[in-house]
């Protein structure tokens, strides 16, 4: 990947439309509501969610798909506290197609899993 590509970023908590960090992706190419495959949790974790890959265990998490420029990725990465806390990871959304997402890279230990896929703060 270089800087000149485009990504597709699926997004689930503060950078969806509405929400505090959006801002980030004001510029971005919003383009439609989608669900991840059912191989992933969502977790409360107080003022934002986070995502964990879980294969045979998961649900499908709601979310939004973004086109988004590579060199965006520098500023998303400050907002997520990348690699530490979050991490760009490639997803499957329901669909079979393969998007980016951030990952919640800590802990969900006592975590609330949201088991409907949805986060609402």
């Amino acid at each position: 990947m270089n800087q000149n590509d485009a990504l597709l970023l699926f997004v689930y908590g503060t950078l969806k439309r509405g929400k505090k960090n959006h801002y980030a992706l004001a510029n971005a190419h919003y383009l439609n509501e989608t669900c991840t495959s059912p191989d992933y949790l969502l977790v409360d974790l107080g003022p934002y969610p986070g995502m964990v890959e879980k294969p045979q265990e998961g649900f499908s998490v709601q979310g939004e798909l973004f086109e988004i420029p590579y060199d965006l990725l520098v500023e998303l990465d400050k907002i997520e506290d990348a690699p530490f806390l979050f991490n760009l990871e490639p997803i499957t959304l329901a669909d079979g197609s393969k998007a980016f997402a951030y990952l919640y890279k800590q802990s969900i230990l006592g975590a609330c899993i949201l088991s409907e896929g949805v986060w609402r703060s």
